[in-house]
């Protein structure tokens, strides 16, 4: 098998770094609405600005796009105002 081009290392390199991102984010998502469900508005609260900065910042890198990270605050948002 040949050795791998640079593009193909460079390719490699930035998915991992972005899955990791991305994994952090769901993980993020998972806990607030377990939160939210538990019914303790106060750790969905902190969560879900601990989830803003995540999201913007991944959508500042362009690891997601920023229409999703704006649809998933809303949607946090409408959670907690729903339930609080």
């Amino acid at each position: 098998m040949p050795a791998p081009t640079k593009r193909e290392r460079q390719n490699r390199k930035r998915f991992e770094r972005n899955r990791s991102v991305r994994t952090r984010l769901r993980n993020l998502s998972k806990k607030f609405y377990r939160a939210l469900d538990a019914g303790d508005l106060e750790s969905a609260r902190s969560v879900r600005d601990e989830a803003q900065k995540a999201y913007d910042k991944a959508a500042g890198k362009g690891i997601i796009h920023r229409n999703k990270a704006s649809r998933k605050l809303s949607r946090f948002d409408r959670a907690l105002a729903g339930r609080g």
